[in-house]
């Protein structure tokens, strides 16, 4: 009986430790678990400091953009102002002459579910939800809009004499000109890492050890970027240009065929180590707006690189790459659109999908990048915000915004601002494990690469480091 009872043990604790084994090779630990799924809880919904910062911010925007015109086929507004609300007119406004208005403003509603929205006194009202610079769709009235979640939401309708017009919606709301823009920081302080007239800086650590840095090369026009070049640090301070890789007169075939009036916009190339050898996608600007993928036929980040098809990969711009951890590779462009790559990178295996919030809002609507850390999916992409300063007095800015999730196809959280000013950033990590973002405007420089520290805090948010 003792023998049967250690054997029995014995059975037990092989099991056991199997089990522990097989969790930290995984990586799916219960600690780890258990720690990821806190942090994701945590980052879904906004923090007290967050509401605060919302409120602050609503205290400067809160009311509705009115246009009035003379009809609605008029593409200039006889005024432009704000309103208090959709479908009052401010005091100021001459409404003479004006027979068609439009408000456009965030709206929060209290209430989750599908929202009842109409315009009472308009019989051709028009009402549409857009939900990034790229994407508006027409309103229904099984619509759900998440509570305390912002949507844009536009409304149109035939301005008439003697008739009084009312917004009505099924749920209190808050209300705002402006997508509210709270937290994160500005680029302040921070300086170029190098003097090279550059947007869309990209760094990655390659597996020699050095930082290798691509981006818009010489952006005074946007026309003719027609250069990629390469540069290569030990330190993220002294930076080598390895050369023009890829030149479109010199390199380009198929690209010629599309961009035919003589112009080539080489934007935002993105250096990834892949499979033992170095990919750039890149994207041909205006005449396109498409993307491509090159490849180093001599496994070195210098080249030389040939095109991976021989038409467009991306319908269009600002593609960047993600390796998961099964070794999968995605490709990942415009406002979130992601599709698993093929074997040579020249096109796509399977459905094409869209990376975007619980709520249905998109990140941003361009710039995006994908890394994930401790087992959450850290999006970032890139769009216009409106702050205000000390005074109150409003500026605008290319922004980077991010938005986390658990499951790389999401739902991912609502988008929180990283860096205003930081707009086409990328997130990559040193040798000894500190996490930076790069950017390409500061306080007093403009269209130079610069990098910034991050890190996270233990509600899994990025935060700019002291």
């Amino acid at each position: 009986m003792e023998n049967d009872t250690r054997k029995i043990f014995a059975v037990f604790s092989a099991l056991i430790l199997a089990l522990c084994v097989a969790a930290a090779a995984t990586g799916c630990g219960h600690k780890d678990i258990l720690g990821r799924d806190k942090r994701m809880r945590n980052v879904t919904g906004y923090t007290e400091e967050e509401l605060r910062l919302m409120d602050g911010y609503l205290r400067h925007s809160a009311g509705a953009e009115v246009s009035l015109y003379k009809t609605e086929y008029n593409p200039e507004p006889l005024y432009k102002g704000v309103a208090e609300d959709v479908c009052l007119i401010p005091d100021d406004a001459e409404i003479s002459g004006a027979g068609y208005v439009r408000y456009s403003a965030y709206f929060m509603f209290e209430k989750s579910g599908p929202r009842r929205l109409e315009v009472e006194g308009a019989d051709d009202a028009v009402i549409t939800v857009t939900y990034n610079e790229l994407h508006t769709e027409p309103y229904s009235g099984d619509m759900k809009f998440d509570a305390n979640v912002f949507y844009k939401i536009n409304v149109a309708y035939s301005l008439r004499k003697n008739t009084e017009f009312s917004f009505r919606a099924d749920s209190p709301y808050k209300i705002s000109v402006n997508y509210p823009s709270f937290g994160g920081v500005t680029s302040r302080e921070i300086s170029p890492v190098a003097d090279i007239h550059l947007r869309d800086p990209n760094i990655m650590r390659g597996p020699d050890g050095f930082f290798y840095m691509t981006g818009t090369n010489d952006p005074a026009d946007w026309h003719n970027t027609k250069e990629i070049h390469v540069y290569k640090s030990a330190e993220l301070s002294e930076w080598e240009d390895l050369g023009a890789v890829w030149v479109f007169e010199r390199d380009a075939t198929w690209q010629k065929d599309i961009l035919t009036d003589g112009s080539s916009p080489i934007w935002a190339p993105e250096l990834h180590y892949i499979r033992g050898t170095y990919y750039i996608c890149y994207s041909l600007g205006w005449g396109s707006m498409s993307g491509a993928v090159l490849r180093s036929t001599s496994g070195l980040p210098e080249g030389p690189y040939v095109s991976t098809s021989d038409a467009p990969v991306f319908d269009y711009i600002d593609s960047t790459f993600f390796v998961e951890d099964n070794g999968k590779v995605y490709g990942i462009w415009s406002d979130g659109l992601i599709a698993e790559m093929n074997g040579d990178m020249s096109g796509f295996k399977g459905e094409v999908r869209r990376l975007k919030s619980k709520s249905g809002n998109y990140i941003g609507f361009e710039g995006c990048y994908l890394l994930k850390i401790d087992g959450l999916y850290y999006l970032c992409s890139s769009t216009y915000g409106i702050h205000y300063d000390e005074n109150g007095k409003p500026y605008r800015s290319y922004d980077s915004y991010y938005a986390v999730s658990d499951k790389l196809f999401g739902p991912y959280s609502e988008r929180r601002l990283l860096m205003a000013y930081g707009g086409h950033n990328n997130l990559f990590f040193a040798g000894d494990g500190r996490l930076f973002t790069t950017a390409f405007y500061g306080k007093n420089f403009s269209e130079r690469p610069a990098v910034a520290e991050l890190e996270i805090t233990g509600d899994g948010l990025l935060r700019l480091k002291d």
